[in-house]
């Protein structure tokens, strides 16, 4: 009797600290899902800020990412981007009207056509034009390709924030146009993948930009 009543006291101290050891081991997960939504969080703004301040890249507002962690796959982020040029090329048309002093914008309705008319005049004796203030003109397809560059960059100079992600994780970015199509070729879905190893070698000076590049995947459809 005495030996099966020693045997369920022990039984009974086991019960709490296996019960410890399964909250302990939540807890811990819990820590790590919290953290790899933070780092998610300051991605999404990373991105987001880079294409805001583009002179490529149109977005529709300062929110335009939104990012997951996917376990046992890596870092997955969407982006709706269009081109400068796309909707009468409004951001250039912001950057005139912040200028103020050297432009006057004028915006009239017109009834019969339906039409909204912007006309953008340099001012008397404003001074002649910057070569910063003309832009050369870019067709589409270069204007992609610069989009494109610039999605890559900041993959790759930010992407190891996602310090919760393995080195054989994969950094994803899935973009897709705000209006139809980016250029002639019909191209509709974007995807640029790399792992994270290479994003860690890049920044621990490992890789130069071309070598980086190398090991970039890209999707285009």
């Amino acid at each position: 009797m005495q030996r099966v009543w020693k045997l369920t006291v022990l039984t009974l101290l086991a019960i709490p600290l296996a019960l410890l050891l399964v909250t302990a081991d939540a807890f811990a997960g819990d820590m790590k899902k919290d953290k790899a939504y933070k780092q998610i969080s300051i991605m999404e703004k990373i991105i987001d800020e880079a294409m805001v301040e583009s002179r490529n890249a149109l977005v529709r507002s300062s929110q335009c990412v939104r990012g997951v962690y996917l376990e046992g796959y890596g870092p997955v982020f969407t982006l709706e981007v269009g081109l400068v040029d796309e909707g009468f090329g409004l951001q250039k048309l912001s950057q005139l009207m912040k200028m103020g002093s050297g432009y006057t914008v004028t915006r009239e309705e017109d009834e019969d056509e339906g039409e909204t008319v912007i006309t953008i005049q340099r001012k008397k004796g404003s001074g002649d034009w910057d070569e910063d203030d003309e832009e050369m003109a870019v067709t589409d397809e270069e204007r992609y390709g610069l989009v494109k560059k610039e999605l890559i960059e900041v993959i790759r100079d930010y992407g190891d924030t996602i310090a919760r992600a393995s080195s054989d994780d994969w950094f994803t970015l899935f973009a897709v146009p705000l209006q139809t199509a980016w250029t002639d070729k019909d191209i509709r879905r974007l995807v640029i993948k790399v792992q994270m190893k290479y994003i860690s070698d890049f920044n621990a000076g490992k890789l130069d930009a071309a070598g980086f590049e190398k090991h970039v995947q890209i999707v285009e459809y």
